[in-house]
């Protein structure tokens, strides 16, 4: 049985900051594969006693684990007992805490408030604080709801039972104001609210002003189902037109006309009228202009709004074919458009050129673009690729120095030049300096604590919560310390992310790292794929986070979809039974190498084809190869994806799975001899 001393603390924290061997370096810059257990980053041994808290961390572990079986079998007394042991683990308030929603009752109140005293505005005492509000908000336990009520971490529905609360004890005054700002807001608000509402709807609380600001709010957020609802506050003749007004042109731009309705100059018409003319641009460019230019000479609009409307006015023509209209328009305003938009409007037009290869154009263009943006990668490959194309250029000394400097970059198109040149590629690994003390602080943090710990016992939302409260207020040195303990702990994407958030790319090691290795080697090899190329896939889609799961509902390691789970596993014979499955790392990888192996023989094993595939769907790349017609060198088609994040992701698999095959030491170009000769 473990004996509970002070010092196991101390140990704990020591124990954070694990002992990793000094990574050495390969010929190319990279960390070599040789490691001790984990991924290598460079750090100072630690003595001995490591053993010792190493010991009494496992026994904890295996303790708090033992006390998580209690709490599902609702064993609640022998879990208090058995949770003495571990009043010093950092885990300790989640026993507490489960103990104390399994029986949540008013009897309990100081229980809880000592719990939301003890462990203020940490993840577990706001969640106890919400399921109190709650239960107290359900049986009208007023008095306590505002003892207990929390303004900087309330929820809509508990902003509205607070008011509410405040309403039912005779704080009238600060009700009605509370529960109007809420009213006010463009969405619809949670059903909880529907009592305070009825108050003030019933007392007559809501004015014409303040449901024409909601209205407004509502149609541009296209919420046209409270847009209607909110008329019947509109009483007056002249809110009820521009009721009928705006909500009218909103539905249908080619109304856009200019009665003395709309010459106020109000925030709300501006936003409206750029709000109506964006639309119109797209469908009827040619009126969009004509209203535009009437408008200038009536209202007043910011730089940016007046840039997203050019903007759109200037793709609207080019899409309607009036190609020189549309470049006048865009020269007339590139100095604010540049400046406004950072050059985006004209990186759009040098992709247009692009597509019909006029080289001279995309020359031209690239002038024009701003100075920062000529010194990206990207820009500067392209300024590359049209002095090639010049039979005058192409002997320019200038050439090869361009060329040179940009085969000095880490990313996709400095890869592509070192090509050129017959050159490896540049690697550029730099490893963080690490700072001592301040990791050692990062790794003392309560809430970090938890974190790891979480990360443990494989509870990836609690994990994550707790690591977004550490994280609070990091600085840039805070962050590459938390990134180089996440590494040790092999959280890989939180390590990722804290190197991304500090800005730090050089770190290879931490940011590229050998994750699930033997998990990937297996897929890779039973789906007749390269495993570096598999890694490159799992690094792109979720940073090595197996729990991951993304907005349109793609899951786990590699971001396999429900339904092409399903049909992989059906088609190939795989193990496959519930969607929870996709969570787990070796089905995961499993179901996407195989899908990635299909897509491969689908696109003649072309792999740009069919990254992209995998990323937007095969039907997609489909269709834009027919609009293509064989007629496009890779890196043209490949700039041409109509979805910013597939060009970038296609980029970026490619360029990793260089990486990887370095660490894993083979050194294959990153594209094969026939992908870039293919003509797409």
């Amino acid at each position: 049985m473990l004996t509970r001393q002070p010092i196991i603390r101390v140990l704990l924290l020591t124990l954070l900051i694990p002992c990793v061997t000094q990574a050495t370096e390969t010929s190319s810059g990279l960390p070599s594969t040789k490691q001790t257990g984990g991924d290598s980053v460079n750090s100072a041994q630690f003595d001995p006693s490591q053993n010792t808290a190493s010991d009494n961390l496992a026994e904890q572990r295996q303790l708090y684990s033992q006390a998580l079986q209690l709490a599902s079998q609702k064993q609640w007394k022998k879990l208090r007992q058995h949770r003495q042991l571990l009043d010093d683990y950092p885990l300790y308030p989640y026993l507490v805490y489960a103990d104390l929603i399994a029986d949540l009752r008013y009897a309990r109140r100081q229980e809880v408030e000592a719990y939301l005293a003890s462990y203020k505005f940490t993840v577990k005492a706001e969640q106890l604080r919400g399921l109190w509000l709650d239960y107290l908000a359900r049986r009208g336990y007023w008095t306590g709801y505002v003892e207990s009520y929390l303004e900087q971490s309330a929820t809509v529905t508990q902003q509205c039972n607070f008011y509410l609360a405040q309403h039912r004890l005779n704080n009238r005054a600060l009700a009605f104001k509370g529960g109007l700002r809420l009213w006010a807001a463009a969405e619809s608000q949670p059903k909880a609210c529907d009592k305070l509402f009825g108050i003030l709807i019933k007392g007559g609380h809501i004015s014409e002003q303040l449901a024409w600001q909601r209205f407004n709010g509502a149609l541009l957020a296209h919420n046209y189902q409270l847009a209607r609802y909110l008329k019947r506050f509109l009483t007056s003749p002249k809110y009820q037109q521009l009721h009928e007004l705006y909500y009218s042109l909103e539905r249908n731009p080619k109304q856009l006309r200019q009665p003395i309705e709309l010459a106020s100059n109000t925030p709300e018409e501006l936003v409206l009228i750029a709000h109506v003319i964006n639309h119109l641009a797209r469908k009827d460019p040619n009126l969009a202009l004509r209203h535009w230019t009437r408008f200038k000479q009536t209202h007043e609009f910011s730089h940016n709004t007046e840039a997203r409307i050019v903007s759109a006015i200037v793709k609207g023509l080019f899409k309607a074919k009036h190609y020189a209209a549309a470049d006048s328009y865009l020269l007339d305003h590139l100095r604010l458009l540049n400046q406004s938009l950072e050059g985006e409007l004209t990186e759009w037009r040098i992709r247009q050129s692009l597509a019909t290869m006029n080289w001279t154009e995309v020359r031209q263009w690239l002038t024009r673009l701003p100075k920062t943006s000529q010194q990206k990668s990207l820009w500067r490959y392209w300024t590359i690729r049209s002095m090639e194309s010049d039979p005058v250029t192409t002997r320019d000394p200038v050439l090869i120095q361009l060329t040179r400097s940009l085969a000095k970059e880490r990313d996709f198109y400095g890869f592509l030049a070192s090509e050129r040149l017959g050159k490896e590629y540049s690697i550029n690994h730099n490893p963080v300096t690490l700072d001592e003390p301040r990791r050692n602080r990062i790794a003392a943090i309560p809430a970090m604590q938890r974190a790891r710990e979480l990360h443990f016992h494989n509870e990836a939302i609690d994990a994550n919560r707790e690591w977004f409260q550490a994280s609070k207020g990091f600085q840039t040195d805070d962050w590459l310390a938390a990134a180089v303990l996440a590494s040790q702990w092999q959280w890989h994407n939180k390590a990722i992310a804290s190197m991304g958030t500090a800005k730090y790319w050089d770190d290879i090691e931490i940011r590229f790292p050998l994750a699930f290795q033997n998990a990937i080697n297996k897929a890779a090899k039973d789906a007749g794929i390269a495993d570096y190329l598999l890694l490159a896939l799992a690094r792109q889609e979720s940073a090595f986070n197996p729990h991951a799961t993304s907005s349109a509902g793609a899951m786990g390691l590699v971001q396999v979809m429900p339904s092409t789970a399903k049909a992989t596993a059906r088609k190939h014979r795989l193990p496959y039974r519930s969607t929870k499955q996709l969570h787990d790392v070796s089905v995961n990888l499993a179901l996407g190498a195989t899908y990635y192996a299909e897509l491969l023989a689908r696109f003649d094993n072309n792999r740009i084809l069919a990254t992209a595939a995998y990323n937007a769907g095969p039907s997609r790349v489909d269709k834009w190869l027919k609009k293509s017609a064989g007629k496009l060198p890779f890196d043209v088609w490949m700039a041409l994806i109509p979805y910013r994040e597939t060009r970038s992701y296609v980029s970026n698999v490619m360029m990793y799975s260089v990486i990887y095959s370095r660490k894993l030491g083979i050194d294959p170009r990153m594209l094969m001899q026939r992908e870039r000769e293919m003509l797409l």
